[in-house]
């Protein structure tokens, strides 16, 4: 699609900067809203006396819930619009000196302008995987502050006299049964909401089906490829979680190892990374060719990580073939 007026946004809590540039790139004008249903509507009412909607093509940063609102308020109007992280736009857009949200928004704004022919539009994934997306943060969430009741309760027990630590450590392990409790709570909520959704359901069952996925595996990756529809196939979603290793040479003075980039969806990595031990265990191919590595004398990590891309593409085919998993052990 041919877009003619670009509108580079900077979004935060509280309210965001609009610039708007010409099919030339060239910023027109710029203004502050709030962020809230009212400032949107007043945003696209300035917009629309010098553009025409259809021909628009709106960019701004991922900032999270920050910037949920403003989509959907976009997939509401049908507007095409740009999801875009912070990073990629900062190291394309050059050297910079000085930084305010005004500048920011015509940064993000050029930004769109120069990618105009190769910028994906963005869409947000069903409202069933939006809530399955809250109530992992939110587990997530109730994990971290349970192992730091934990640890500390258990240092302070180990250092102290009990007069010391007598009603700390007690009413910590109250709060830990309290969120113990919310956990399992939320995984069984988890499950009735996947059981619910015919087409989730199946999905789920097919991910499950690979030896070392189980339900916190399978809900992310759910959630993190929108039902399996953000990522072409599995091998850019294992750069997309920093399990794709690259080379690092130049001419003949750096010859680097190659391996994985630091730039990666560590959260998901180290999820996927938790049914590796499971793998090994209940799946004999697995098993057999972690041993192998390490007899050939390869670095254990080396072979982790390879074990990870290999759940992943597994994923990736059941779903596109949409049938269950079958270990080829079985018909050797």
């Amino acid at each position: 699609m041919k877009f003619t007026s670009f509108i580079g946004i900077d979004i935060s809590k509280l309210d965001y900067d609009v610039a708007h540039l010409d099919v030339n790139g060239t910023v027109v004008d710029t203004k502050k809203f709030s962020n809230n249903s009212s400032g949107f509507r007043s945003m696209l009412s300035w917009i629309k006396k010098s553009s025409a909607t259809e021909q628009l093509l709106f960019c701004l940063e991922h900032t999270g819930v920050y910037c949920l609102g403003i989509c959907v308020f976009f997939e509401e109007y049908g507007l095409n619009y740009s999801l875009q992280s912070g990073l990629q736009i900062k190291r394309s857009m050059g050297i910079q000196r000085g930084k305010n949200d005004k500048a920011d928004a015509c940064v993000i704004g050029k930004y769109a302008y120069l990618n105009r022919n190769e910028i994906d539009c963005y869409r947000l994934p069903s409202r069933i995987i939006l809530k399955l997306k809250q109530l992992v943060s939110y587990r997530e969430r109730l994990v971290k502050s349970n192992v730091a009741l934990k640890i500390a309760a258990k240092e302070l027990k180990a250092f102290t006299d009990k007069d010391m630590h007598g009603y700390i450590v007690s009413d910590s392990q109250e709060h830990i049964k309290h969120i113990t409790k919310s956990i399992i709570e939320i995984d069984h909520s988890l499950k009735q909401i996947v059981a619910e959704d015919p087409a989730l359901n199946r999905m789920f069952k097919l991910i499950t089906s690979v030896k070392g996925v189980g339900l916190h595996i399978a809900i992310n990756m759910i959630v993190v490829t929108h039902g399996f529809t953000r990522f072409k196939n599995w091998r850019k979603f294992s750069c997309y979680c920093g399990l794709a290793p690259f080379e690092h040479r130049s001419g003949s003075s750096i010859r680097g190892k190659t391996k994985v980039s630091h730039l990666g969806n560590k959260k998901i990595k180290a999820i996927i990374g938790n049914g590796i031990a499971s793998a090994i265990q209940h799946d004999p191919e697995i098993a057999s060719y972690y041993k192998r590595k390490l007899e050939e004398g390869k670095h254990k990590m080396v072979v982790m990580n390879a074990i990870k891309n290999k759940l992943i593409s597994r994923v990736f085919a059941v779903v596109k073939r949409g049938t269950p998993f079958v270990p080829l052990y079985q018909h050797i």
